[in-house]
């Protein structure tokens, strides 16, 4: 699957060299530690200017060199067989590695491994993070380090960036541009959120919280129907994340996150209602409107709406006999 923001491309490992670009951009240098065949598989996707690679690897390795040599790397254990240490710290599957560009790493890896790692231009994350006042300064993302998340928010990551990544391998369709944007604002939102339950509470402005969430829904508003992220709100506000879901809570009873999901899904509802079944792809739909994990998007639908989202164009349709 190849086109100009979006792009596929599965690696196998049949060496330690097969590992030296672990992510596109890097430049490593692998030393297999235990005899025997080093096996597994990379893949490489690309959405626009994020780029994501996932592999998994058998042998026990010394992994030193960049990670990219352009770009801000965030990357993540998603299992290990074995003790893993980076720069001589232990890391766990679920923390949050920040690799700055042509900063060198220096991993031993002790046993089968699974990793996950985004590459990201430095200026475009630091636009996705405005209303974070550690996050949204450039100094951070050029100092190296390993976050040790709380366990419940890692193993929360983890999950989710898998779905979506499932989700993304076995999709044929293309999303549009605005699709595209609010997918990758959502897999950096799951690092983003790990990463700043380990960090002190940030100062934001100060709002009551009706007034924030009116703001919200102006802005939402004006977005025209696309999907708006919470990092894009928190920018445009110049408010955290913390006081985003602060408001929220206080004035609606539920989280940013919820409350436009369950916008979305309405939208998506209505859209059903006056659609031909015949001619609308559920999950292509659900995929435009922010919902990369279809399984996830029948979930939510079903629970909010007492009703399946097939069930809804069937409604349609036997409301016209």
């Amino acid at each position: 699957m190849l086109n100009e923001t979006w792009s596929m491309e599965t690696v196998s490992i049949n060496g330690p060299d097969d590992l030296r670009e672990a992510t596109r951009g890097a430049d490593l240098e692998i030393v297999q530690l235990t005899p025997g065949k080093l096996r597994g598989s990379i893949k490489h996707l690309g959405i626009g200017n994020l780029g994501i690679s996932t592999g998994q690897f058998s042998s026990e390795s010394r992994v030193r060199g960049t990670m990219h040599r352009e770009r801000v790397v965030l990357g993540t254990l998603l299992e290990s067989a074995g003790r893993s240490t980076q720069w001589w710290r232990e890391i766990q599957p679920g923390d949050v590695g920040v690799f700055p560009a042509s900063v060198e790493i220096d991993v031993i890896h002790s046993g089968v491994t699974a990793y996950l790692a985004v590459s990201i231009p430095l200026q475009e994350l630091s636009s996705m993070l405005g209303g974070e006042e550690h996050l949204a300064n450039p100094a951070f993302w050029n100092k190296k380090g390993v976050y040790h998340t709380d366990h419940l928010v890692g193993a929360e990551m983890l999950q989710r960036l898998m779905r979506i990544i499932s989700d993304i391998e076995h999709r044929f369709a293309t999303p549009s541009a605005q699709a595209a944007d609010f997918l990758r604002r959502s897999i950096i939102e799951s690092f983003v959120a790990s990463l700043t339950s380990a960090l002190p509470p940030a100062r934001g402005r100060c709002y009551t919280g009706a007034r924030l969430v009116s703001e919200t829904e102006d802005y939402v508003d004006a977005a025209g129907g696309r999907p708006v992220h919470i990092s894009e709100l928190c920018n445009a506000l110049k408010v955290s994340r913390r006081s985003l879901h602060r408001a929220f809570d206080d004035t609606l009873g539920m989280g940013p996150t919820a409350y436009l999901r369950r916008r979305r899904l309405s939208a998506i509802h209505s859209v059903l209602k006056r659609s031909d079944p015949t001619a609308i792809s559920i999950g292509d739909l659900a995929f435009e409107h922010g919902f990369p994990e279809t399984g996830r998007f029948a979930s939510y639908y079903r629970a909010h709406f007492g009703e399946t989202p097939s069930e809804t164009c069937l409604s349609r349709v036997e409301k016209r006999r």
